[in-house]
């Protein structure tokens, strides 16, 4: 079976027993069994696995360690809170004792990892080996990507059962194994239970071990573990599983008095001898910049877009923002040139990837749609939010609504139209301290989620500004984004521009000069050493000589350009120019001059104050693009 493209829980759980791992579901967005005696009915057939999963398809899964998969995990936990890092523990024993082999590995929900290595003999879990590390073997289990945490993060894989076959354990292996405490048959029980606990003492004597582990600050499957484990060792007989979940286990619900959490008051001694000071719950080591591993950037449109971070297209209304990423759009979901570069350089690596599409402004039915076909793009790979659906409201950069999304459809690129859709309504955009609080979670979904997120922003209508001052609202945005382009229309021609005003990773691209075809697709003419601010010098030059009114003409051609059979209702136009700044008088004027000339009619429809009017190009073949 070959390994699921998807995060089908279901496929990943069919696929894992095809392997021949004993799999079992777990509670949705958490650890613990979701049926009864849990592991131990975990199983390889399909038929079971289905039913489970086709029941209930966002149970995670559970994957038996020990004899039953014939696997053995290292669980490295890191906490920082706890100042637990078993990953670093890990990394200290190696340069003593050599590397660990090679084999398949996880990524956990909190950041951790899970080796993952063939046992052919039987191991026993074992809690806190090192600080920070426990081994799953027989009488455990670990969650299996893509299962979700309760924190909402996936588990991922580092390196699938696709990528290679399972290591076997080996000498280096057993060797980090015992080397944490003296092996099980030499070492008293840290718990100080008897060798033998008889039928009618075991409840009471399990139920007490809860007690103290609870106090410890374990988790409860972690306890549950250790449980187990002291049950098969010293109950005569055992108890059965049903035992445990009926008569130990509900003792962790009770209202045990937590110890105060953990702190180190002198410098613990790791096995390389190196010391790590901690104090109140403070780490005060510090990272090396020798250790820095050089990376090159790697890019979405060579130059232009960077990957992983975001990227800012801003400019005044009607000036082509939406032509532009819908052509990007078009060139990311079929792994086809982007109309920014002339001489047709791949985007990426020539593979088609998955969008995300946030739009509150344009129609899906009447401008999005056609715009994204007209350009080419796959519209298979392409998942939107409609702004008619409830939730969009509560779409906002920090919300679980959009992380649940991001996880559950792993887009390569999210496109948000326009920003201020996204801020809360009541967050004022010039107040920057909460204005960076609302941003920055969007900076973090690059490397957590390994998306590009690219906002399209207006520009401000402020004379003779460039730059930052550009973006309107916030300067935050421009501190945020690592690449920045303003586009406009270019003053002495019916060419618009594309000017990269910000670059963190390299130098600032040529500007790109473009037009637009009759189906609003961007179409490539030159490049121009030109930036943003040489244009925006020309346009306010210009405007001194020229009347107010003219710019009012062309406001009311390029909009009603744009808009869904080139029409719209008077009063929305209207509104829209009060929003730019456009006057009364001016557009007053200009309405009347564009009828005469005859580029425009107004139609009116209704008797009394129920009449509405409308207004709409009569020839768009006159219009210049």
């Amino acid at each position: 079976m070959v390994e699921p493209n998807n995060n089908s829980l279901k496929e990943w759980a069919l696929y894992y027993a095809s392997l021949g791992l004993a799999v079992f579901p777990l509670k949705p967005k958490g650890k613990a069994p979701a049926i009864n005696n849990g592991f131990h009915r975990a199983t390889t057939d399909p038929k079971q696995i289905k039913s489970w999963w086709e029941n209930t398809p966002d149970f995670n899964i559970g994957i038996a360690t020990g004899q039953p998969s014939g696997l053995l995990a290292i669980d490295l936990d890191i906490d920082d809170e706890k100042g637990v890092n078993g990953y670093e523990v890990l990394k200290s024993w190696q340069q003593n004792h050599g590397a660990l082999p090679d084999s398949w590995q996880s990524i956990t929900g909190r950041g951790g990892y899970h080796l993952i290595y063939g046992a052919s003999e039987a191991f026993k879990c074992k809690t806190g080996l090192y600080e920070g590390v426990d081994i799953r073997a027989n009488g455990g289990y670990i969650v299996a990507p893509p299962s979700l945490h309760p924190n909402g993060r996936c588990y991922e894989w580092e390196t699938s059962p696709g990528d290679c076959p399972i290591t076997p354990v080996n000498d280096t292996v057993k060797a980090f194994l015992n080397g944490g405490r003296k092996a099980q048959d030499e070492r008293k029980s840290p718990f100080e239970l008897p060798d033998t606990i008889p039928e009618g003492q075991r409840v009471s004597t399990l139920v007490s071990l809860i007690g103290k582990l609870k106090n410890s600050g374990l988790a409860d499957e972690t306890i549950k573990v250790v449980v187990r484990e002291e049950n098969e060792l010293k109950c005569s007989p055992p108890c059965t599983s049903e035992e445990l979940e009926k008569e130990v286990f509900p003792a962790l619900t009770r209202g045990w008095k937590a110890k105060k959490p953990y702190t180190k008051n002198a410098a613990a001694v790791l096995d390389n001898g190196r010391y790590r000071a901690a104090k109140e719950n403070v780490d005060f080591s510090l990272s090396n910049a020798a250790d820095v591993e050089i990376k090159e950037p790697e890019w979405l449109i060579s130059g232009y877009i960077p990957r992983y971070g975001i990227t800012t297209i801003a400019g005044e209304g009607g000036t082509g923002k939406t032509s532009i990423w819908c052509a990007l759009v078009a060139s990311i979901t079929t792994g086809q040139h982007s109309f920014l570069t002339a001489n047709n350089i791949p985007f990426g690596p020539g593979e088609p990837e998955n969008v995300l599409i946030f739009s509150a402004e344009d129609s899906w039915s009447y401008v999005l749609r056609n715009r994204l076909e007209a350009n080419g793009a796959d519209l298979s790979r392409i998942s939107f939010l409609s702004p008619e659906d409830d939730r969009f409201t509560d779409l906002n950069f920090d919300s679980d609504l959009l992380k649940g999304i991001i996880i559950e459809n792993r887009p390569s690129v999210i496109i948000f139209d326009p920003l201020q859709a996204f801020i809360p309504a009541n967050l004022k955009m010039g107040d920057r301290n909460a204005m960076r609080k609302c941003f920055s979670p969007l900076m973090g979904y690059g490397e957590q989620y390994g998306v590009t997120s690219i906002i399209i922003a207006h520009a401000n209508k402020q004379s003779g500004v460039w730059g930052r001052k550009r973006i309107a609202d916030s300067s935050d945005i421009w501190d945020g984004s690592r690449s920045v382009l303003m586009v406009g229309t270019c003053p002495d021609s019916n060419m618009r521009y594309i000017s990269q005003e910000k670059s963190n990773y390299g130098r600032l691209q040529d500007t790109v000069l473009y037009t637009l075809n009759e189906n609003c697709v961007p179409v490539f003419e030159s490049y121009s050493e030109k930036k943003d601010r040489d244009f925006v010098l020309a346009e306010a030059k210009e405007k001194t000589v020229r009347p107010a009114v003219e710019d009012a003409k062309d406001f009311i051609l390029e909009t009603l350009k744009n808009q869904p059979g080139e029409k719209m209702a008077d009063g929305d136009l209207d509104g829209l120019a009060k929003a730019l700044g456009v006057s009364c008088n001016s557009l007053k004027n200009a309405k009347t001059a564009l009828s005469q000339e005859g580029l425009i009619k107004i139609t009116g429809f209704g008797f009394g104050k129920d009449k509405v009017f409308t207004i709409s190009l009569t020839d768009p073949g006159k219009i210049n693009e």
